[in-house]
């Protein structure tokens, strides 16, 4: 059986960035969705006036 030797650091720095672009890219785009915007932007007062949120 022929077995080629396939470098470390490579492989584990392709996993690690893939990974980080994955829970990036959720994070930008999964939770303003569930959120109704990204976090600090101006949002229309009518709109949440039937929310009620009991803090």
């Amino acid at each position: 059986m022929l077995r080629t030797e396939t470098p470390f650091l490579p492989t584990m720095l392709a996993v690690v960035l893939s990974t980080f672009l994955l829970v990036m890219s959720t994070a930008f785009l999964v939770v303003p969705y569930a959120m109704g915007g990204h976090p600090g932007e101006p949002r229309v007062v009518a709109s949440q006036s039937g929310q009620f949120h009991p803090t």
